[in-house]
């Protein structure tokens, strides 16, 4: 729960002229609609300059509402942590979870790009991802949008396979630039959180037939009720030029990909306890019919590390299997976690 200590850590950042975006921001973190209320924005700053230290925020809104408070939120509670880092040039924000799973077993490893190398592909591997967003700008499209730059590095690692040099089967990088709007309205007792409004390339960095990108524009919503939060994040494909030949490194490496890919994916995420559990689902909506489905689970393995379990079946876990269907379990320690 956040507490009026951690507000005070807030202004400190802030410096001691609080600027009326910066406080919009802060209102909304405090899980308040602002709907141009400027009685309780000065009620709140006002109790905020004398509650003692250990009283909740929830306590203080109250207070200013005449005893009507909203629920706690996860996505609340994480927007306001990364708000208290933001200035701090020492700490850089996660942004999807950043994880190792030093065991993954792949029961049918896609042999097809390889073909023609020396060696074979091995069942065993290691998977990681590192995700890191810095906010650039707040105010640029409302008083209470954030401008976000983030970076997702995801790695498939044959460690274990000395026949073929232990090699980085593949690396897939995606950049991408995307805006938030706060909300705060209800669909069937699910409160919209976010909407996010973001554009994305995605390429695994390599020449010829191994070649794969794409770019997409996306919208992504995000609901909350209780201890679960939803994404869904639809998406559209940036068109790129047919290829005049085969390794033509202007034209488009892999055409068919939303036919594998589909248009967008749908995904739950609910904590208990100090556990987390997430579903991401995807499907093309086809008549030939393709899909994927992933399930996580992180759990408190100590103070500051969490383990972490994956399981993934279906098609486009990475670029070079975008149109080979996988069927992976992997294990491993969590970083960070989705909240």
């Amino acid at each position: 729960m956040i507490q009026v200590r951690q507000l005070e850590q807030f202004w400190k950042i802030l410096g001691k002229g609080i600027k009326p975006v910066a406080t919009s921001v802060l209102l909304f973190l405090m899980g308040v609609a602002m709907a141009d209320d400027p009685a309780l924005e000065r009620c709140l700053l006002e109790q905020l300059k004398t509650t003692p230290a250990d009283v909740s925020v929830g306590e203080v809104l109250a207070s200013c509402k005449g005893g009507k408070s909203k629920a706690s939120s996860a996505v609340v509670e994480r927007l306001f942590d990364e708000q208290l880092i933001e200035n701090n040039p020492f700490v850089i924000t996660a942004h999807k979870p950043n994880y190792v799973l030093p065991l993954t077993y792949n029961t049918r490893p896609n042999q097809a790009p390889y073909a023609g190398l020396p060696g074979e592909l091995q069942n065993f591997e290691v998977k990681f991802q590192l995700s890191l967003k810095i906010q650039m700008a707040s105010g640029v499209l409302g008083p209470r949008s954030l401008l976000f730059f983030a970076y997702t590095n995801q790695s498939y690692w044959q460690a274990y396979n000395k026949e073929f040099s232990s090699p980085f089967r593949e690396t897939n990088h995606e950049p991408e630039m995307f805006i938030i709007f706060p909300q705060d309205w209800t669909f069937y007792g699910f409160h919209n959180r976010l909407i996010a409004l973001g554009i994305n390339h995605q390429s695994n960095g390599r020449p010829g037939s191994q070649s794969r990108s794409w770019n997409r524009i996306y919208v992504n919503f995000i609901f909350e009720r209780s201890n679960t939060t939803l994404s869904f994040r639809p998406w559209y494909r940036i068109p790129e030029e047919e290829k005049n030949f085969p390794d033509d490194p202007s034209g488009d490496d892999n055409p068919d990909i939303v036919d594998y890919m589909g248009h967008g994916e749908f995904r739950v995420i609910h904590k208990r306890a100090q556990n987390t559990y997430s579903l991401m689902l995807r499907n093309n909506l086809r008549e030939r019919n393709r899909g994927a489905i992933e399930l996580g689970w992180s759990f408190p393995i100590g103070d500051r590390l969490k383990g972490y379990v994956q399981y993934f079946n279906g098609y486009g876990e990475s670029l070079i299997d975008y149109d080979a269907s996988v069927n992976r379990l992997g294990i491993g320690i969590a970083l960070t976690d989705w909240l």
